[in-house]
This record gives C-alpha cells, sequence and structure tokens, in this order.
C-alpha cells in the first residue's frame, strides 16, 4: 500500500493546479504587458481602442464591452512608462517562477511562494487604501486562497515524505 500524496486527485489538489496555471497565465499576461509597454503599444492603444469601440458605440450606444474598453482606453497612462515596464516584468517573472517552482516540487518554493504572495497582499492593499478599486480586493483574494491551498499541499508533501 502506498502512501497518499498530493498528486492524488483531492479537491484541494486540482483547486490548487487551477490556482498554479492561473498565476501562470496572469504572470505571461504580465510579461506580455510589460513587453507591449516598452515597445510602445500604450502610446497607440488609446487610438486603437477608440476607433474600435466607437463604432460599435454608434451600433449600439449602451455596449457594455465597448463602454468598459473606452474607459479603460482614458485611464491608460500617458507618462513614466518605464515604472509600468518594470513592474509588470516583475510581476510576472515573479508569478511564472514560483508557479514552476511550485509545479516541480521544490520543497523551498512552498514558503517562497507564500511569502511572495503574501508580500503582493500586503502591497495590493495598501493600494487599495490609497487609491481604491475593486481589482485589488479580487486579486488580494485569489493570492490569500492560493496561500491556503500551498499550505494545504506544503502539509501533504511534508507528510508524504515522512509516512
Amino acid at each position: 500500500m502506498t502512501p497518499q500524496t498530493p498528486s492524488t486527485k483531492s479537491s484541494a489538489h486540482v483547486a490548487f493546479i487551477v490556482m498554479l496555471l492561473g498565476k501562470c497565465v496572469l504572470g505571461l499576461t504580465q510579461i506580455a504587458i510589460a513587453v507591449a509597454i516598452y515597445f510602445g503599444l500604450a502610446e497607440v492603444l488609446p487610438s486603437l481602442i477608440q476607433s474600435f469601440a466607437g463604432a460599435e458605440l454608434t451600433e449600439d450606444p449602451k455596449d457594455f464591452i465597448a463602454l468598459r474598453a473606452m474607459e479603460i482606453a482614458g485611464l491608460l497612462p500617458s507618462t513614466n512608462l518605464g515604472f509600468y515596464v518594470i513592474y509588470f516584468a516583475a510581476h510576472g517573472v515573479l508569478h511564472v517562477s514560483v508557479a514552476a517552482a511550485l509545479f516541480a516540487g521544490a520543497a523551498w518554493a512552498y514558503p517562497a511562494a507564500i511569502l511572495v504572495l503574501g508580500v503582493f497582499v500586503v502591497y495590493q492593499v495598501f493600494e487599495f487604501l490609497a487609491v481604491g478599486g475593486p481589482m485589488l480586493v479580487i486579486l488580494s483574494f485569489v493570492d490569500l486562497v492560493v496561500i491556503y491551498l500551498t499550505l494545504i499541499e506544503w502539509r501533504a508533501r511534508s507528510s508524504a515524505t515522512k509516512g
């Protein structure tokens, strides 16, 4: 009889894998955003969005997606884009690196992931208190869930190696 390991398809393990995949997608998206900003997409994007969304809004002035796209186009910063390149690239690399190390089962990755995600949560809470924004609350909640699932996974791996 073999000991039960985290690779057994428990619901917590499946949720852990799904959340890690989500973190990988988020990280890759953040890296892509950093690259796009670096190569000047941030300067062109507002006019592109206004072209596409404006055409849609002439057909349907209440189009939800087109209205949100126009709002986002107005929020894009036009100065100090170097900060955003570094911010998105660093976040993306951290997300992908931690997720890859957890997928590989590296023992050090569990406490590292908890630390990195904890720092993200603290930063996101301070940012929320400073400027608001419901997305920061959602991201913090997701990070807290990932921390919880990482703890469960870490304990399961530790008990499997001991027993």
